[in-house]
């Protein structure tokens, strides 16, 4: 979680970013921000995640952020 959330601060330096933040409710994600999220993401967890995971269930918090993650690591 705190590899996620120190992710989600490099992408948005000014918000203050816990385990349940509202990532796109509060608008500290964009869809700009949401193709670099991706990206570091698969490369920090090693990862693909792929056009069907890009759901804003998946991106709502940083906590669903690692359900996402952890599900991803499972099926490798």
């Amino acid at each position: 979680m705190d590899k996620i959330i120190e992710i989600l601060k490099g992408i948005k330096p000014s918000a203050d970013i816990s385990e349940n933040t509202a990532l796109i409710d509060e608008h500290i994600i964009d869809s700009l921000a949401m193709i670099n999220l991706v990206g570091t993401l698969s490369d920090e967890f090693d990862v693909d995640i792929s056009a069907r995971d890009i759901t804003p269930e998946n991106f709502a918090t940083p906590a669903a952020i690692l359900t996402l993650i952890e599900r991803l690591e499972d099926e490798d």
